[in-house]
């Protein structure tokens, strides 16, 4: 059964940016990650296996071993734009939750599971400014 076609932005001019409208939702995957995985690279193949130029990471839950102690993954989200992946996560411990950019070589610990959507109409990617940062834009 597919799922219902959801409106996801609206095409409105905003104060300091610009927002983008004309994408659904196609499809959403659920993808289960198992002890070992790269937690990065594991998304990147899922990314590229089912075509998913142009989406998002809704959520995520998880553990990680590759840091200086056992953390657990309260939440991953991002963009997908050009194919590219751009993801922030949230992580507890003993000592506190703790947040950024999720990088290359991040191990899972037990497991991860996480629900990643793909968008059709409007494509988005980034596209460096005059700055060289890189900003989402239509393709």
């Amino acid at each position: 059964m597919k799922p219902a076609l959801f409106s996801l932005l609206f095409v409105l001019p905003c104060l300091g940016g610009e927002s983008f409208g004309g994408a659904q939702i196609a499809e959403v995957y659920r993808v289960r990650l198992d002890r070992g995985d790269l937690l990065l690279e594991s998304i990147q193949d899922v990314v590229h296996k089912h075509g998913i130029a142009d989406g998002a990471v809704l959520t995520a839950a998880g553990s990680l071993q590759e840091v200086k102690e056992p953390m657990e993954i309260l939440n991953i989200n991002g963009m997908i734009a050009g194919g590219e992946p751009h993801l922030h996560l949230t992580l507890s411990g003993a000592k506190g939750a703790f947040g950024g950019h999720l990088e290359k070589g991040c191990r899972v610990l037990y497991r991860a599971e996480l629900t990643i959507a793909k968008f059709s109409g409007t494509p988005l990617a980034r596209k460096p400014n005059k700055d060289g940062v890189p900003l989402l834009q239509r393709q």
